[in-house]
């Protein structure tokens, strides 16, 4: 969705709710109150982010969320005779779980500035909006882009689980020329039982305006003053659904950016065991995870093995800090022109503790053997240094991820992401466990609790402790690589 649009749509009305709640008027509330704030908080969400509203939010009072997940259907074949033996034919299911994973922020805000500003702005009100906001952008993020293999403190996603359907254009991406492009997504979810599903399209402003414009089949009549001077033009409107599915519009879909230069070095030291096989070169991009999704990927850059002669023990790839980067990925190929994805690496190294912090190396997979990563003095990623063929996937990479090509403008066009997810809880990717109990507007998924006042300071602290489940990934697709000219 277009999260910035909403924000300030309804930026008046939040902020006046927001304002009641930090009142201590009589009747009106109480300073910080998180019954109070957590209706603004919650009623909020849904406004600011439908991608995240839509989901089916299920209260568990564990860290671990279990669930089953239907494998197969009962048996074929129940004809048979009046006096028969009805035979039992149960459905198979396999028992699947998620680690809820924390999501939260702190905020405050000092009275001095509280009171100097109060004249022009509430200090305290926009200082919870923009923390919110930030939140909002975290759990659409991780709903869409997370990757628990990765980064062991964020959930997966979308990205992580939709593997049956999922595909990627030509590099540089192709145009669509019809509405049988989204026709298919449609019809292969009806294909597996869909049919009664909550679903939805998800895509950029722009690309809902280039399938708006491809519906042509439907004319609109402008009439004027009288017979004589109707017009019929040709073309359709902006869709809101297309075949009565809601098409939901997200900043995450089209890239906004792209990611810095790339330094690559390689090398050899007596000190990491593995050593990388030199009869070839290999060919590097990286693009970023940032707030609007996957940035268009760096330029290719290739590694020098093959000119020294003898087997290197590492190769390195380095960049200049991406402080708004949750994750990086790395495509490898043997051959110019033809990379895909094989490493995906935090945008953060943390402490024992889980907490962010700085200049720091972590192992690839777990193992010094694998490669490791490292960040600099604020805890941002800034290299990555494969010990062993980097054409070899790490574990954070599915096998249909293996498949994925990096996004590379045409003509300065960017290509983009186009999701069909299907939203049962069920059968599909819409269910969203948490355990955070407060709160009754949005099932707890958000909650808000004012902090012990420390010295001039008014802290407060939004979170949720939530993740995906993949109950069902076959009836929801993912293209990568559509693009609107």
């Amino acid at each position: 969705m277009d999260i910035i649009s909403q924000y300030n749509k309804h930026r008046s009305e939040n902020q006046s709710l927001i304002k009641k709640a930090l009142s201590s008027a009589t009747g009106v509330g109480e300073a910080l109150i998180p019954e109070h704030l957590e209706q603004v908080i919650t009623n909020a969400l849904p406004r600011l982010s439908p991608v995240v509203a839509m989901m089916t939010a299920k209260f568990d009072s564990q860290k671990q969320h279990s669930f089953n997940r239907m494998t197969a259907l009962p048996a074929i074949g129940g004809a048979m005779g009046e006096s028969a033996i009805t035979p039992v034919t149960n459905p198979l299911f396999a028992r699947a779980s998620v680690d809820l994973k924390v999501v939260r922020r702190k905020g405050a805000t000092t009275n001095f500035l509280k009171d100097s500003s109060k004249k022009n702005i509430d200090a305290a009100a926009a200082n919870i909006e923009a923390c919110l906001l930030q939140h909002v952008y975290d759990l659409e993020n991780y709903t869409m882009f997370g990757n628990a293999t990765a980064n062991a403190y964020e959930y997966s996603g979308w990205d992580h689980f939709i593997s049956t359907n999922r595909s990627s254009k030509a590099i540089g991406g192709t145009v669509p020329t019809s509405l049988a492009e989204l026709d298919d997504l449609i019809d292969n979810n009806l294909a597996r039982q869909g049919e009664a599903h909550k679903k939805a399209f998800i895509m950029s402003p722009y690309m809902l305006s280039k399938f708006s414009q491809l519906l042509t089949n439907v004319r609109l009549n402008q009439g004027l003053q009288g017979q004589i001077s109707q017009v019929d033009v040709g073309g359709g409107w902006r869709l809101n659904a297309y075949r009565d599915i809601p098409i939901i519009v997200s900043s995450n879909c089209r890239p906004g950016a792209t990611m810095g230069a790339v330094v690559h070095t390689d090398g050899q030291d007596a000190v990491t065991p593995a050593s990388i096989p030199d009869s070839t070169q290999r060919f590097f991009r990286v693009a970023a995870i940032n707030r609007d999704g996957e940035t268009i990927a760096t330029a290719e850059s290739n590694d020098t093995t093959g000119a020294i002669g003898l087997n290197d023990n590492w190769l390195q790839l380095d960049w200049a800090a991406v402080t708004d980067a949750y994750k990086f990925k790395i495509y490898v190929g043997t051959v110019s022109g033809t990379l895909t994805l094989k490493a995906i690496v935090p945008g953060f190294t943390y402490d024992g503790n889980g907490t962010v912090t700085g200049t720091t190396t972590s192992n690839l997979d777990g193992s010094a053997t694998i490669g490791t990563y490292t960040s600099d003095a604020n805890g941002n990623v800034t290299t990555v240094r494969f010990n062993r063929d980097p054409n070899t996937a790490l574990s954070s990479v599915t096998t249909a991820m293996q498949t994925d090509t990096p996004l590379v403008q045409t003509g300065g066009v960017s290509p983009e992401y186009l999701w069909f997810i299907d939203l049962d809880e069920f059968q599909g990717l819409g269910r969203l466990p948490y355990t955070n109990e407060g709160g009754s507007r949005f099932g707890g998924l958000v909650t808000i609790r004012d902090l012990a006042e420390t010295d001039d300071f008014l802290p407060f602290l939004i979170k949720s402790y939530c993740a995906v489940a993949d109950s069902f990934e076959a009836t929801s697709t993912l293209i990568r690589g559509l693009r609107v000219a």
